[in-house]
């Protein structure tokens, strides 16, 4: 099919590609706080990212533990819940946007941005088979310490926040108390560190705690300061959540043109972006080129960007050149390589180019991409989708983004991932399977590979994590140490985890 094309080859750019910025898919920053910046003598910037996710009553899970390193791969034949635990981060990062619980899990038809389409299964979907409760927590390592989250959503009657706990190395930050059922209330306490004491007030409870959290402390003490801190870091890390889930039947349609194209979770429009990189960023450009090249299965010289107009309307459409073989448009391209591509394009830009509502406010060198790159083996061979984690992990080396991704079988995560990368832990591989007995999700780091990991505090390994959010949490104060054994934010809140 011949297509007129706008080409970048694998030789040499386009002339008329505008070299407005080199890195233009992320926020432009001072070169020293960025990490590829040459001659940058200053360590980097720790960023908040999230370590560890607590699924103790979400879908197919109970009581189970996800170590997250910066690539982690989830593994196991169709239906046992990978899926699930993506969906439970995703779950997290919609909720921090500070949006009503229903809304962000059902989602805003009339927005853009990730609250535009529903989380998979809606807010009904969420709710474990008999239950009435999500309970979810994760940990986030940032420059101030391990901070923990866990909140447990009640959904008979008002959608609410039942409990709600922020802890910052042990030490309790924010707790939550009595609620007003009728009111859509729920009394809402914080360390002050002063004479006064800690401080209590009522919130809103159908919405998340922590997401309120900078609208209603003042940062008057230095243990206010201290409760922003945390909570800036956690909306920070969970805030920069992606999940793909690539398309193909939508990424074969004719995307309008725009300049300031995003990439949308299921990328549809992937020719706007392709289109926007080829403009802004000819270095990542380049860059996507090659690592396509290297997938293809045969000569492929270019990835260009064809061209219509109607009624004043540019459009433009991704197209594969072959050479003699010709020009093959997306719509015409095999469904492995539609993916290839958009999980390519998303690892080797940024935030800038993906359809986020990222914390603008904090400094991009302080905040880190997490992608959750759904079925990343689909269509393609056990080769193309090894070399997609070579390309995830490199990119993760770097400090770009963090990568959690989901494969039928290991095969390629094996090929893919040395014993160094296991055992640094710079990668986790993880078997997902079903319990015979109960149905639930059960969650199995390749132990054997990944040596046990003590320095990563709470449940590297998925044991003392997964014992901790096990256990009850007991009455205490805020701004008190967690005790030993303490555990999670599931006692209190009348959800029975044993029916």
């Amino acid at each position: 099919m011949n297509l007129p094309c706008r080409h970048v080859s694998a030789r040499r750019p386009a002339a008329n590609v505008r070299r407005v910025n080199r890195d233009a898919t992320r926020p432009a920053g001072p070169a020293h706080l960025r990490p590829d910046a040459p001659g940058s003598e200053r360590p980097p910037v720790p960023r908040p990212t999230v370590e560890e996710l607590r699924l103790t009553s979400f879908k197919s899970y109970r009581r189970a533990v996800l170590p997250l390193a910066p690539l982690t791969v989830l593994y196991g034949p169709a239906g046992v819940g990978k899926s699930n635990a993506l969906d439970a981060l995703a779950v997290l990062s919609r909720l921090a946007l500070g949006e009503e619980i229903t809304d962000s899990l059902d989602g805003l038809p009339d927005r853009t941005g990730p609250l535009a389409v529903p989380v998979r299964g809606g807010l009904a979907g969420c709710v474990p088979h008999g239950r009435d409760a999500i309970i979810l927590g994760c940990t986030v390592r940032s420059p101030h310490g391990r901070i923990r989250l866990d909140i447990v959503i009640r959904t008979d009657g008002p959608v609410r926040i039942a409990r709600e706990t922020l802890t910052l190395d042990g030490r309790t930050l924010v707790d939550t108390g009595e609620q007003d059922v009728r009111n859509h209330r729920v009394n809402v306490c914080w360390h002050n560190d002063t004479r006064q004491g800690d401080i209590r007030a009522p919130f809103p409870s159908g919405t998340m705690i922590t997401a309120q959290l900078p609208l209603r402390v003042a940062g008057s003490s230095a243990g206010e300061c201290l409760v922003l801190a945390a909570a800036e870091d956690l909306l920070t890390a969970l805030r920069e959540v992606f999940p793909l889930h690539p398309v193909p039947a939508l990424m074969r349609d004719w995307a309008r043109a725009d300049p300031q194209a995003r990439l949308r979770g299921n990328a549809a429009n992937i020719s706007a972006v392709i289109d926007r990189l080829s403009n802004e960023c000819p270095r990542r450009y380049g860059q996507l080129l090659r690592v396509v090249q290297s997938a293809a299965p045969h000569p492929l010289l270019g990835l260009a960007v064809a061209e219509r107009e109607s009624e004043g309307v540019r459009r433009v459409l991704a197209v594969f050149d072959e050479g003699v073989l010709g020009r093959t448009g997306a719509d015409q391209a095999s469904d492995g390589m539609l993916r290839h591509l958009a999980f390519a394009a998303v690892l080797l830009t940024g935030a800038g180019v993906l359809d986020l509502d990222v914390a603008a406010e904090v400094p991009w060198a302080h905040r880190q991409l997490t992608v959750l790159a759904e079925d990343l083996g689909a269509g393609l061979s056990v080769e193309q989708t090894a070399s997609l984690l070579r390309l995830a992990r490199d990119m993760a080396e770097r400090g770009q983004l963090r990568v959690a991704a989901t494969l039928q079988e290991p095969a390629a995560a094996r090929e893919a991932l040395g014993a160094g990368d296991l055992r640094s832990g710079g990668a986790v591989v993880v078997e997902c399977r079903r319990d015979p007995g109960s149905g639930f999700t059960v969650l199995r780091p390749e132990a054997a590979r990944v040596p046990a990991q003590g320095g990563r505090g709470e449940g590297a390994g998925g044991g003392g994590g997964a014992a901790e959010a096990a256990r009850p949490m007991g009455e205490r104060s805020v701004g008190e140490p967690v005790a030993e054994g303490s555990g999670s934010a599931v006692d209190g809140d009348a959800v029975d985890l044993e029916g």
